[in-house]
């Protein structure tokens, strides 16, 4: 086994640790060579990956930023959520928007029973889940 497959499994690794990363900077493909793996040159990345495998790496960085993100996500929903039940007009509508389907351009039956919202809602403790549901229905109506 030559000496360039473990450089390149190295390479690809320390590529998809930097660009899986939510709080690096997202490059472009000489500077992830220079900067990332320190070649002296941007081209010198192409004598180690083919273009595909640098597409292919990002797709698979790009899947791993997203389930990094996913806790975060949940900590933005949940509050959003709770900032709808307070009677936050733009919260309420924001959720009917991303949970619901709703859009002020169309009209489309909103209800409140939909799996998501209920796994949402799961997320919650019983009381608070019910509070939160009867201000999602109360502003809903408001906004209809």
């Amino acid at each position: 086994m030559s000496a360039e497959i473990p450089n390149k499994i190295k390479h690809r690794e320390t590529l998809l640790e930097y660009m899986s990363n939510p709080d690096n900077p997202i490059l472009n493909r000489s500077d992830l060579g220079v900067k990332v793996l320190g070649f002296s040159a941007p081209p010198v990345l192409y004598q180690h990956f083919t273009p595909a495998e640098i597409t292919e790496m990002e797709y698979e960085a790009l899947a791993m930023r997203r389930q990094r993100y996913a806790s975060q996500l949940a900590k933005v929903d949940k509050g959003l959520l709770e900032r709808a039940a307070t009677g936050d007009p733009a919260a309420a509508k924001l959720v009917f928007q991303r949970y619901e389907g709703w859009t002020e351009k169309q009209r489309s039956e909103v209800t409140f029973d939909g799996p998501l919202l209920q796994q949402i809602l799961a997320v919650f403790p019983p009381e608070l889940a019910d509070r939160v549901k009867t201000a999602l229905i109360t502003k809903y109506k408001e906004l209809t």
